[in-house]
């Protein structure tokens, strides 16, 4: 057996040893933050040196599998990605990214022709090697250049290539790599930077590529969920994000549910992931577009959602309704009587409510909706979701009757309220509860934000009023 490599795998055993011994004895549970900061940059450092490893060895044995050695068959294999999922435990998935990237940085070869071709991003590579970066610094650095290497003169791409390997430590090389790691982002910012500079001719190629490549399909319904793919457009994903940020923080701010000053333990913080966030604020941009009055017509009239539901289904709270076109399919998609509930309130919604036989019983009208001016006026006093610490603005929330509609509530003024999609969908399940006094919408929250049962009054007014209590 080689020396070096005997060595190597001696030293890389006595490595393993000693992080199995610090992990099973629990010594860094109770170790000091210092210990603990220096024990990370260890793993660290191991980590990039280890992906580097992978990296170049799953491309000796993807290269070794295609001539005559057959390294795969001769290690009783099918490819050259099960040999490295065998001896590293890895998924199939990880194994074919280090082969990627391993093709990325290719050494000096000859060809057929004997001629020599230059090495892919040869400084990225020494960094790779030198445990500068790991996989994802090599991925942040070269995945934008990739898209240009045949479209920009190869001294360009050297000076680049050397740049980025440059920035990978805090003393501009990569050897003995000791200093801070760069991050990743950076990495990924600066390698854009260079592209774009570099490639300039190339904004009209991906301007056509994209143009073709745009998309946004719907799915089948599965387990309560429609599932969203696509492509954006980047200034179409650049509109939706500045929508998004601004329904899920408006005012520069967390909208959590807030009843205790912002200094002190807060329970009652929008518990939501930005995910989750991030879905009702769509839901809440919907429902508003609905309401601009030249949006295309749909059958001679604005377009609607319409949301079928039996009336004893309605009356009884327990079931399901139904969404046409709600999913890629094209047909019915059952929903929870709760979704019907929700979106019979709403002034953009229609709810069709059926006998068993298929007999129409009701459909919502116009005067089950508020008028524009009954809007406007509730908009004025409102301002923003009811809901103390829910800052989205009147544009962006729904009309809610404080007495349903449906149990005799009226459509006026002093019966409706704003409230944002995501509290107005959750409101029951959350048990918030909103009343009107003297005109003035209030609000008590659940039991466990406020064990007391008070009242509090909403919107601009929460500030300058003291609660009463029932």
């Amino acid at each position: 057996m080689n020396t070096t490599m005997e060595r190597a795998r001696e030293s890389m055993a006595h490595a393993v040893a000693d992080l199995r011994s610090v992990l099973t004895s629990g010594a860094l549970d109770d170790a000091e933050r210092e210990d603990i900061l220096g024990f990370a940059i260890g793993v660290g450092e191991l980590l990039r040196q280890g992906e580097a490893a992978a990296i170049i060895t799953t491309g000796i044995v993807d290269r070794r599998s295609t001539t005559a050695e057959r390294f795969d068959i001769a290690s009783d294999c099918r490819s050259a990605n099960e040999v490295m999922q065998r001896v590293t435990g890895a998924a199939p998935t990880t194994v074919k990214r280090w082969s990627r990237l391993a093709s990325v940085v290719k050494p000096v070869r000859v060809l057929a022709s004997g001629e020599e071709r230059p090495a892919d991003f040869p400084a990225l590579r020494d960094a790779l090697t030198h445990g500068a970066i790991g996989a994802d610094g090599l991925e942040a650095a070269t995945r934008t250049l990739r898209e240009i290497t045949d479209r920009v003169a190869p001294a360009d791409l050297v000076e680049v290539d050397e740049a980025l390997a440059a920035l990978t430590t805090t003393t501009g090389t990569p050897v003995m790599c000791t200093g801070t790691p760069v991050m990743c982002d950076t990495l990924r910012d600066v390698a854009l930077r260079m592209a774009t500079e570099l490639d300039v001719t190339g904004a009209d190629d991906e301007e056509e590529r994209a143009m073709t490549g745009r998309a946004l399909r719907i799915g089948v319904k599965r387990n309560g969920l429609v599932p969203v793919s696509g492509q954006l457009m980047p200034e179409v994903a650049g509109w939706l994000a500045v929508h998004l940020d601004a329904i899920n923080n408006p005012h520069g701010t967390p909208a959590g549910v807030k009843f205790r000053p912002s200094d002190e333990s807060d329970e009652t913080a929008d518990v939501r992931s930005m995910a989750q966030r991030n879905h009702d604020a769509l839901g809440v941009i919907l429902a508003a577009v609905a309401n601009v009055p030249d949006l295309p017509l749909s059958s001679a009239c604005a377009p609607v959602l319409v949301v079928h539901v039996e009336e004893s289904t309605l009356a009884s709270g327990e079931g399901w309704a139904s969404v046409p076109g709600a999913d890629g399919t094209g047909t019915d998609v059952p929903v929870p009587v709760a979704t019907a509930e929700h979106v019979g309130c709403c002034g953009t919604i229609q709810r069709v409510t059926t006998a068993a036989n298929g007999r129409l019983i009701t459909l919502t009208e116009g005067g089950r909706l508020f008028s524009p001016g009954q809007r406007r006026a509730i908009a004025h006093r409102d301002r923003v979701c009811v809901i103390p610490g829910c800052h989205t603005p009147a544009r962006w929330c729904e009309y809610h009757h404080v007495r349903d509609w449906a149990k005799g509530g009226k459509t006026t003024v002093d019966n409706g309220v704003l409230i944002c999609w995501h509290h107005h969908r959750f409101i029951d399940r959350m048990e918030w509860t909103i009343r009107m006094h003297d005109g003035v919408p209030e609000v008590r929250p659940p039991g466990w934000i406020d064990p007391t049962g008070a009242w509090s009054p909403t919107g601009p007014r929460v500030a300058a009023a003291s609660r009463r209590r029932v």
